[in-house]
């Protein structure tokens, strides 16, 4: 009976124990608070505004880098957005920005609120039919109701981030230089003073092409005989030094072989 009575016990105790962290999670859930909806609250759809314009709303978005307030007039495209105001610090149901409108022509504006995420993406919030330094609203052509107009719940549009563009470098190309051609010299002739003074003879083309090309024969020859003997005084120099590397080579075999009988003859 003992045995089973603490049987008891431990099970209710680990019932109770189990609907309290029940209890305990269920609470947590049920005490988060709701995230608001982003939008614009005022001004509202079809109404009339002109000077500086509070734009009222809610800009949040998790995770949230920062939000953005744009107009156009209409009728025309979404390319015709100007951005007027922004911020990086969400608010929540509270002044976003001013509008200001007392230089806008008079016609009907629509705005739009972007909030954007950390990795780009985004929603947008319309408020549309927004009259501007037109006066009062006409009134609406359909039948009155006694019953107030609900007011949209903006719907959230995600648009994925552009992606950037990639820029094309130009790469310079080296100037090629231009070799100078070098000009080739003049055949200039020869006065021979022998000839005297009152006619003097000029020695022929022939003649001076000649002695060009002897000369030129005697600076070759020298030439060959100065490659002869600096091949011939290389020779000799390599030989030498091999030589001398071969004697060095020998005398430090030698030297290690005396260290070592010397060092067997007196340890």
């Amino acid at each position: 009976m003992q045995r089973n009575a603490r049987s008891v016990r431990r099970f209710a105790g680990g019932v109770v124990a189990l609907t309290v962290a029940v209890m305990l999670l269920v609470g947590d859930t049920l005490w988060q608070p709701v995230s608001a909806q982003s939008g614009i609250t005022s001004p509202s759809t079809g109404s009339s505004v002109s000077g500086d314009v509070t734009v009222v709303g809610t800009a949040v978005i998790d995770p949230f880098q920062k939000y953005e307030l744009h107009f156009k007039l209409e009728p025309s495209g979404d390319d015709a957005y100007v951005y007027f105001t922004g911020n990086t610090v969400p608010v929540q149901n509270g002044p976003l920005g001013i509008w200001q409108t007392g230089g806008l022509p008079a016609g009907l504006y629509s705005l739009r609120l972007r909030v954007v995420k950390n990795d780009g993406n985004y929603a947008e919030f319309f408020v549309q039919n927004i009259s501007v330094n037109q006066g009062p609203p006409l009134p609406s052509a359909s039948p009155t109701s006694s019953e107030p107009t609900p007011t949209p719940i903006p719907t959230a549009t995600f648009t994925p981030a552009p992606q950037p563009s990639p820029v094309v470098g130009q790469v310079d190309q080296p100037a090629l230089e231009i070799p100078t051609p070098t000009p080739t010299p003049e055949v200039v002739a020869v006065i021979d003073p022998g000839q005297g003074t009152g006619d003097a003879a000029l020695t022929s083309t022939t003649d001076v092409a000649a002695a060009d090309e002897s000369g030129g024969s005697v600076t070759r020859e020298l030439g060959e005989a100065l490659s002869l003997n600096r091949l011939r005084n290389q020779f000799f120099n390599g030989i030498r030094f091999s030589a001398a590397l071969f004697l060095g080579v020998a005398a430090l075999y030698t030297g290690k072989r005396l260290f070592d009988w010397v060092w067997t003859q007196f340890r």
